[in-house]
């Protein structure tokens, strides 16, 4: 690997046999080609350097892809308990949702190995996926969506291009087109993982009016700079609001930016 103008040079003295490339934030670098999940989807690890140590993470990929399959990782369930301890046999920690570690600098290359290795094996525990739970958010989707007789499906699962899945709260068959809804009924661990969401079923070729992502309440009680993102990749509905829902989807009327007038 020959060192590149964004790879430190110390870094880049250590790690050998990764692809490397731009990690998207000043002093990240991103490590991938040597790992792969089952379903064809590369192993990215994202690294950088602090005085004499490496600092890496996987970005939040896991716990994304885990909610994805309905494993709840943030209690005390079993897939929870065999999360944290998965990670604390790779000397590694959750923060914010991410896997992290840190490690002196001669020690970089081990501990992107070490990430990897714990992406794979927690990877492992969508097999622990609990029964779908509905929340009283989701409930009142699906009484409005039979209400307003809009045909629907219930946590569909929807194939991207490489062959991972995700599964939305619900996708609506209207004259017209198809929309995948994603029910958010609090915490920034939900919104972010809606953004996830969206973001990937862009790939599955859903176009921006076929995306939907309905948040609890009214757009005062949620963070205008999540809303300000959030709305630059799907419209954005509120529970108390949902004549606007009806609109969206029986006329294709626009929904108003969840930022007016905050």
């Amino acid at each position: 690997m020959n060192a590149l103008d964004y790879v430190d040079d110390q870094l880049s003295s250590v790690l050998k046999c990764w692809h490397v490339a731009p990690g998207g934030r000043p002093g990240t670098v991103s490590l991938s080609g040597r790992q792969y999940f089952a379903d064809g989807d590369g192993i990215r690890v994202l690294i950088r350097v602090a005085g004499e140590e490496a600092l890496a993470s996987d970005g939040g990929v896991m716990a994304a892809r885990l909610t994805d399959a309905g494993v709840d990782i943030t209690s005390s369930t079993r897939a929870g308990t065999a999360w944290r301890e998965i990670l604390a046999q790779f000397e590694l920690r959750e923060l914010d949702g991410r896997i992290v570690g840190r490690r002196p600098l001669k020690q970089a290359e081990q501990l992107a190995s070490d990430i990897a290795s714990a992406m794979l094996t927690t990877d492992g525990l969508r097999w622990l996926a609990l029964p779908e739970r509905e929340s009283k958010l989701t409930k009142q989707l699906y009484d409005f969506l039979r209400a307003g007789q809009f045909p629907f499906t219930r946590r569909p699962t929807i194939s991207l291009p490489r062959g991972s899945k995700v599964k939305p709260t619900a996708r609506v068959t209207t004259p017209k087109r198809e929309v995948l809804i994603q029910a958010v009924a609090g915490g920034e661990q939900g919104i972010e993982h809606a953004l996830s969401l969206v973001q990937r079923i862009d790939r599955a070729n859903y176009g921006f009016d076929q995306r939907l992502v309905l948040l609890k309440g009214v757009p005062e009680e949620w963070p205008a700079d999540h809303l300000d993102l959030l709305a630059e990749h799907t419209p954005v509905g509120f529970s108390d609001r949902m004549d606007q829902v009806q609109g969206f989807l029986g006329k294709g009327k626009a929904l108003p930016s969840p930022v007016e007038g905050l």
